[in-house]
C-alpha cells in the first residue's frame, strides 16, 4: 500500500509541475497588455515582446518615441517588425486554445454529439461535419474553423494596419498644418 501512495504522490506532483511549466509557457505567449495570445508580436528595441495592435493603441499622440511597457526604457517606434518564432508559437497556443474550447461539452453538437469542427461562412456559425452536410447548409461555403479563425484574424490585422498608418498620415499632416500656422503668426 505504501508503495502505491508513493507513486500516486509521485504522479500527482508530475501533473502539478507539468501544470506549472504549461501556465509558464502560456505566459511567455502572452502579450502583458491585453493578456491574450499575441496576435502579430513586434519586438522593440530593449527586447520585450507586444501584439502589434496593443502597442499601436497604447501609444499617446503618435510620438516617434515611446516607452516599453515593461521596463519603461525609452524605445522608438518605427520600423516595428513582426517576430516571426513569437507569431507561430502563439498561433500553435491559440489552436489549441481552440480546440480546447470546441471539444468542451457546451460545444459539442446538440443534434449529433459531435465536436463543432467546421465555420459555415454564411451563417457565420460551428457546424459539426454532419451538420455541415445538411439540407439546410449544403451549399453553404464551409472551412474548418482554426482556418477561419486564422483568416479572420489576418483581414482585422490588415485592417487595422491600414488605419494606423493613416493615422499616422493624418497626425503627419496635422504637425505640418500646426508648424505652417505658427509660422503666419
Amino acid at each position: 500500500i505504501s508503495g502505491r501512495i508513493i507513486v500516486g504522490t509521485i504522479q500527482r506532483n508530475q501533473r502539478n509541475m507539468n501544470s506549472g511549466i504549461l501556465q509558464a509557457f502560456q505566459m511567455e505567449l502572452t502579450c502583458p497588455i491585453c493578456m491574450k495570445y499575441f496576435i502579430d508580436p513586434v519586438t522593440v528595441d530593449c527586447g520585450h515582446s507586444f501584439c502589434r495592435p496593443c502597442f499601436y493603441f497604447n501609444w499617446q499622440d503618435i510620438p516617434i518615441f515611446t516607452r516599453c511597457f515593461e521596463c519603461m526604457k525609452t524605445t522608438w517606434q518605427r520600423n516595428l517588425k513582426t517576430n516571426i518564432h513569437l507569431k507561430k508559437m502563439a498561433s500553435l497556443a491559440r489552436k489549441v486554445s481552440l480546440w480546447l474550447f470546441l471539444s468542451s461539452e457546451e460545444q459539442m453538437c446538440g443534434t449529433h454529439r459531435e465536436t463543432k469542427k467546421m465555420f459555415c461562412e454564411v451563417d457565420k456559425s460551428l457546424l459539426c461535419l454532419l451538420c455541415s452536410s445538411s439540407q439546410e447548409h449544403r451549399y453553404h461555403r464551409h472551412r474548418p474553423v482554426e482556418w477561419a479563425a486564422e483568416e479572420h484574424r489576418e483581414k482585422l490585422l490588415k485592417k487595422m494596419q491600414s488605419l494606423w498608418e493613416k493615422a499616422c498620415e493624418n497626425q503627419r499632416n496635422l504637425n505640418m498644418e500646426t508648424t505652417r500656422i505658427s509660422h503666419w503668426k
